[in-house]
């Protein structure tokens, strides 16, 4: 395979730089809105911090290429997160234009799928 090792330099940078945006909103606007959808949920409010480690730092992890599957261990977790809380029990709810509602979040997690099962490649820091 020719280009595979692109392809998952591709995967990272896409997933890591979308994520990232995500962080720095919190990071500038804080998590409140996030403690506010996991209270309604009757979860703990501490866990609206651990969107800084899934939104910042694995991001960073992953455009760097530093521990790559450790990171998307931490993108999956926030993913899942996230369907919990903004998107059960309608999972899968579709839009109006015929995609579902959480498709941004079930893309993230297929990436995030995709870089555990195939490593970092050979453009990273850290090749796992």
């Amino acid at each position: 395979m020719k280009n595979f090792d692109l392809s998952l330099l591709l995967i990272r940078l896409g997933l890591g730089i979308m994520l990232l945006m995500h962080g720095i909103a919190k990071i500038i606007n804080g998590v409140g809105g996030v403690k506010g959808m996991l209270a309604s949920k009757g979860l703990p409010e501490f866990i609206a911090y651990f969107a800084y480690l899934g939104e910042v730092i694995a991001p960073i992890m992953l455009i760097i290429g530093l521990y790559t599957r450790m990171a998307c261990v931490f993108v999956l977790g926030t993913c899942f997160t996230i369907v919990f809380v903004a998107y059960y029990p309608s999972l899968f709810a579709l839009t109006n234009h015929g995609g579902f509602r959480a498709e941004i979040v079930y893309l993230y997690i297929f990436m995030a799928l995709a870089i555990i099962f195939s490593g970092s490649g050979k453009y990273a820091a850290r090749r796992d």
